[in-house]
């Protein structure tokens, strides 16, 4: 009995010390999870909760206890203490996300929302200003912000930022004030036109062409200078092709595109070419030789001239067998032209070099 009282205590240790790490994760997954938003949107979560279950218990009645007295010496039922518990009891319930957060601060403030619920008149003050910005004082109002909840900058029409931008730290108790700018727009109120941005008609910034380095207007021609990759010639920026030169590494082929270009990969079977795949090719190894753009072995070659002298020899059998069907039934020997066409069109298509090039790359070598 001893012995087995003394192999279990190694197991019920390492049991608690299982127990132990797993509860801290736990807790460490929860608290973390109720810390990841500010104090101002934790409570802004909580009133939108409040007031989804202030609307769902809006025709609620009392069940159980005595109603009439409870009507008739309570509040009505829109202010009673029974629709609050209901309130509190789904409370944060219905919150697919940042429930935890929400819990948390719901139990924080449970004294302070009975206050709220019991002496406030929630049709001339909403439970957001009072709790997050009056009470609590983890917001500010709308275009407001910072400690003292400071106004936000506003331009002379009374625009935050002039409409192109937010404040810092806008509805919170955090931030400087600054004006956050969309893009294409900055200065101090946003009232002004970021670089490679030019000013519209209606005060508002719109990019500049890509070929522009800062602008004055629409268009290539409005460019106050060229970006990197274009050039200015006639007033207007253009597009400079790389390509003319050699730019690229022997084995690789020139893209240019605009303001730009790329070096591509030549077809492995080229020691350099002009293009993409294996008929772009400029010059071969010394084992093949460039033959009508692909780099080809004497035996490839040659199995490519038998295989279309073969074809040619073909078609003029078959162009023959038509000349004579035609002096006896031109309807069949129209039949016979189409099939023969079908024929043609199916086994050029496959080909690697249709017959007709390779017969004009032989008459052309020659």
């Amino acid at each position: 009995m001893e012995i087995f009282v003394i192999l279990k205590i190694p197991f019920l240790l390492l049991f608690l010390f299982c127990e132990s790490i797993g509860s801290k994760k736990l807790t460490s997954r929860n608290f973390n999870g109720a810390k990841t938003l500010s104090e101002c949107r934790r409570c802004k979560v909580l009133t939108d909760s409040f007031n989804y279950w202030l609307d769902q218990t809006s025709r609620g009645k009392y069940e159980g206890g005595d109603a009439a007295w409870e009507e008739a010496k309570l509040k009505s039922y829109s202010r009673s203490e029974i629709r609050l518990v209901e309130i509190q009891e789904g409370l944060c319930s219905e919150l697919k996300a940042h429930q935890d957060a929400c819990y948390g601060i719901a139990e924080e403030s449970e004294q302070v929302l009975e206050k709220w619920w019991f002496n406030k008149d929630s049709v001339s003050l909403d439970l957001y200003t009072w709790l997050c910005i009056e009470t609590l004082q983890h917001c500010c109002p709308s275009n407001h912000y910072g400690d003292a909840c400071s106004a936000c900058p506003q331009d002379v029409n009374n625009k935050v930022c002039s409409g192109h931008g937010r404040c810092d730290g806008e509805g919170t108790r955090k931030g400087n004030g600054t004006c956050i700018c969309k893009k294409g727009y900055t200065g101090r109120l946003c009232d002004e036109c970021a670089k490679s941005f030019y000013k519209t008609s209606v005060d508002s910034c719109k990019v500049c062409h890509k070929a522009c380095d800062g602008c004055s207007g629409d268009g290539a021609a409005a460019c106050e200078a060229c970006n990197t990759g274009w050039q200015l010639q006639s007033g207007v920026c253009v597009d400079v092709d790389e390509c003319a030169s050699s730019v690229c590494e022997p084995h690789q082929y020139c893209s240019n595109t605009e303001g730009s270009y790329t070096c591509n990969k030549c077809d492995s079977s080229c020691k350099s070419c002009r293009g993409e795949g294996s008929s772009n090719c400029t010059s071969c190894e010394p084992t093949n030789v460039l033959w009508f753009g692909m780099c080809v072995d004497n035996e490839l070659k040659q199995n490519i001239l038998t295989s279309t002298f073969k074809r040619v020899a073909l078609y003029i059998g078959l162009l023959i067998i038509t000349v004579y069907i035609d002096r006896i039934s031109r309807t069949v020997a129209s039949f016979v032209v189409l099939v023969i066409a079908l024929l043609m069109y199916f086994s050029e298509r496959n080909l690697r070099m249709n017959t007709m090039d390779v017969l004009w790359q032989t008459l052309y070598a020659s």
